[in-house]
């Protein structure tokens, strides 16, 4: 079931309707925003605040990448290690 909630991201409010099971990640989210755009705005005092706002976009978008890679290498390496494991099953079942 969906609920309307209100998160505020750069002091801007904003309503959404989202499930129950996703309000505390968004709130998460919206909190992980709010404390880059701080730390951004302190080292950036003359930057406009979109800019700033790009710049956090870059950096959670970098970060998912290399979230992305790393989990690609690890179901590669599980793929690989299932593979050895089906193969040594196999020639052990062909005794």
């Amino acid at each position: 079931m969906k609920q309307r909630i209100t998160i505020k991201i750069a002091g801007k409010k904003m309503e959404l309707m989202v499930g129950q099971d996703r309000e505390e990640v968004i709130r998460s989210a919206a909190d992980r925003i709010n404390k880059e755009i701080d730390s951004l705005r302190f080292d950036f005092r003359d930057q406009d605040l979109s800019d700033v706002l790009c710049m956090v976009l870059l950096s959670e978008e970098t970060r998912l990448l290399e979230l992305e890679a790393r989990s690609m290498q690890e179901n590669n390496s599980v793929i690989h290690r299932l593979e050895e494991l089906d193969a040594n099953l196999e020639q052990y079942l062909s005794r």
